[in-house]
């Protein structure tokens, strides 16, 4: 990797920007070589985020030339950009422009899009899905989540499933909003878009043969996820077989916590087997695994780098 690869972040004053950024600018393949804000153009990126003391890197309006962009930005205004940039550059986007067909895009994001769906970057999917791959869809944070912790079902389970997931409030954005504002958030459990989530039909297409009813929940914390499944009995061995191998999906016969994926691109799947039933949960870091670092994982393997590549570090302790 002589010849790093030259990244854009668009959208770096926002969490998940930010997130890409702190993976990126200690890759060993990637140089970055610029980030946009609307609000600190002509900044450095400490000026906004002092996490990154030491890593200079200026901020502007306009996207600067680079082999590899990741959008970080609200739903509708990557798909506006998408079509300015570089026909030749790995474009990979963070928000949900890109992930559904339609109808489904529409009903759920309120606005058509005239291409299809780009191709969607779950590499527990098949890594060779995005090799070579210059657009794809960076998946939700709850898709991410809820798919994990059933594809190694692999059609055993289908029809109705349900789930429950508590998510934290980076989530939501770096904006404020009458959910977000944390008086209202703190020491409260609010649940939202109950059976009507736009992750939802993610998950359903990634696993297949499921109609998925979830139920997401606010909670008190900033980063994290946290979900849920009860389903009729099945082995766990299927989980650590399907994940064998993997370096950023742990099994374990416990459930997961939160505190054990923070601030790392990992995702912890609980497998409890019991009386007829089987408890499933899954526990990643909203803004890593549910974002910023699967982004990155995405740009390793459209590139054929290793999987984890740049995504190695260890996550913070209590």
């Amino acid at each position: 990797m002589s010849d790093r690869l030259r990244a854009v972040v668009v959208g770096a004053s926002g969490y998940t920007g930010a997130e890409c950024l702190r993976w990126l600018v200690t890759h060993p393949g990637v140089q970055v070589v610029g980030a946009t804000s609307q609000k600190h153009a002509g900044k450095f990126l400490p000026d906004v985020w002092p996490q990154f003391t030491g890593y200079p890197v200026p901020l502007s309006t306009e996207p600067p030339e680079a082999d590899a962009y990741f959008l970080c930005l609200p739903h509708g205004e990557a798909a506006k950009l998408a079509p300015a940039l570089p026909a030749q550059a790995i474009v990979i986007d963070l928000s949900g422009d890109h992930r559904l067909p339609e109808p489904l895009h529409s009903q759920h994001y309120g606005f058509a899009r005239d291409a299809g769906p780009w191709p969607y970057g779950l590499p527990e999917l098949g890594v060779g899905r995005v090799l070579g791959q210059k657009r794809i869809a960076n998946p939700g944070c709850f898709a991410t989540a809820l798919a994990l912790a059933l594809l190694p079902l692999g059609g055993k389970v289908s029809g109705r499933v349900s789930a429950v997931g508590v998510t934290g409030s980076t989530g939501s954005g770096a904006t404020p909003s009458g959910t977000t504002h944390h008086p209202l958030r703190a020491e409260n459990l609010r649940s939202y878009k109950v059976l009507s989530h736009q992750h939802v039909p993610e998950v359903e297409m990634a696993v297949g043969g499921i109609t998925l009813d979830f139920v997401p929940t606010s909670g008190p914390f900033r980063r994290g996820i946290l979900v849920t499944y009860v389903l009729p009995l099945v082995p766990a061995s299927l989980w650590f077989d399907f994940y064998a191998g993997n370096p950023l999906v742990r099994v374990l016969t416990e459930p997961p916590e939160l505190l054990h994926v923070l601030g790392t691109p990992r995702a912890d799947v609980g497998v409890i087997e019991g009386d007829g039933v089987t408890v499933v949960q899954c526990a990643i870091d909203n803004l890593g695994r549910g974002a910023g670092s699967q982004a990155v994982a995405n740009l390793n393997l459209s590139m054929g780098w290793a999987y984890d590549c740049g995504l190695r570090g260890v996550g913070a302790v209590p």
